[in-house]
């Protein structure tokens, strides 16, 4: 039986998000086809496998799980970057695990997680690359939303990401796996070949949407992501006010645990009596959610390869976004596009949408979702990711 080895160091707590389900759904997939998994990371990891109930053993990185830190503050950053360095070394001193005719993939493009595969013994090897990070002088001059007032954690994800793509591209036998096809013409640029880089969607779940089906449309407006100004929060409670004043009996949904952080912004702006709070839901949950509005407000200011576009879209929900530029080379003409931060223009095209689909008109309805759906769906990146392993196998 071939054995895969998951380098996880990332994972510090049971929270996990967009490249943490991404990793799960394809470690799954490999264990269904007959590999035998074997994870390298820490107790907060162990806590999430055993959640979700997967396949396979640990080798565990840390002591302990870390106590809950600030990540926003400079104290919670130095302590996450330290718990790192410690499951990193811990990984390094535990690499002799790993056979040469092992498979070993790193399960992000940090280096916690890519240097030890490309310092290990295994000659078949995988890495994915989930998000172009701000690039140096972005950084500096604080010019892409997702850069932190203190700079220091994406100063860490530049050089990180920098450092970690030059070292895979070392590896003789290796497969790069990417979400977004910019990246593509980037990473050859930077010396890989064509036939080392593999595309793989964001990945959604159009079967289970599928299955829980159209319901009765409830909220006008649905939203979910995290209180951050790269999610653009104050355009999104600009636009709920436009919204309420435009919109009779006007009603929105936020998905997610999200009311210890958004609800006092809610009041402040006098939109509490037309917003629900759903907490934490299950996945079948969500999907009612989304069925059950007519328009997904995206305003985030930027993202990699958003699912949950993905998400809306498989439940015929229209989508409100922003024009940034890396939207259309995966969504096109299935999102309905504003030019970019221009709240004024956001707020009427939620409107537009709004109206429309009250009286029953959605320009989804003229495009091929069915195909959307397969071409994203779980289904088809899992046979894709076991397809790669047979590709780096025969290589």
């Amino acid at each position: 039986m071939p054995r895969l080895h998951l380098i996880c160091n990332g994972i510090f707590t049971t929270s996990i998000a967009g490249g943490d389900i991404h990793c799960l759904r394809l470690a799954r997939s490999a264990a269904a086809a007959g590999y035998d998994l074997n994870w390298f990371g820490g107790h907060a990891l162990q806590e999430v496998l055993h959640k979700h109930q997967m396949p396979g053993t640990i080798t565990l990185t840390d002591a302990a799980r870390m106590g809950p830190v600030d990540g926003s503050a400079l104290r919670g950053q130095w302590a996450m970057f330290s718990d790192f360095a410690k499951r990193f070394r811990a990984t390094l001193k535990l690499r002799d695990r790993i056979q040469p005719e092992d498979f070993v993939y790193a399960v992000s493009d940090y280096w916690f997680d890519v240097l030890p595969v490309v310092r290990c013994a295994a000659r078949k090897k995988l890495m994915i690359f989930h998000m172009q990070a701000p690039s140096f002088l972005q950084v500096v001059r604080r010019s892409r939303p997702d850069v932190d007032p203190a700079r220091l954690a994406s100063f860490h994800y530049w050089l990180s990401q920098n450092s970690s793509i030059a070292a895979f591209r070392r590896c003789p036998r290796k497969r790069l796996l990417y979400v977004h096809p910019a990246m593509r013409p980037r990473l050859l640029r930077r010396g890989y070949r064509p036939e080392e880089l593999k595309y793989s969607s964001f990945g959604v779940d159009a079967e289970l949407a599928r299955k829980v089906g159209p319901q009765r449309k409830t909220y006008d407006a649905v939203w979910i992501g995290r209180v951050h100004r790269q999610k653009g929060i104050d355009d999104l409670l600009a636009t709920l006010v436009y919204l309420k004043a435009r919109v009779p009996d006007f009603r929105a949904v936020f998905i997610g645990n999200l009311k210890k952080d958004l609800q006092p912004l809610v009041e402040q702006h006098g939109v509490a009596d037309c917003a629900d709070f759903s907490g934490f839901v299950s996945e079948e949950e969500k999907f009612r959610l989304f069925h059950s509005s007519r328009v997904f407000l995206m305003t985030s200011r930027f993202e990699g390869s958003p699912r949950v576009i993905g998400e809306a879209l498989v439940c015929g929900v229209p989508v409100v976004a922003y024009d940034v530029e890396n939207y259309r080379p995966l969504f096109g003409e299935f999102v309905r596009y504003v030019p970019c931060f221009d709240g004024a223009a956001f707020q009427r095209e939620a409107e537009h949408q709004v109206l429309l689909l009250r009286g029953g008109a959605n320009y989804l309805s003229r495009l091929n979702l069915d195909q959307f759906g397969r071409a994203n769906a779980w289904e088809t990146l899992e046979r894709e990711f076991v397809e790669t392993l047979a590709e780096l196998e025969k290589a």
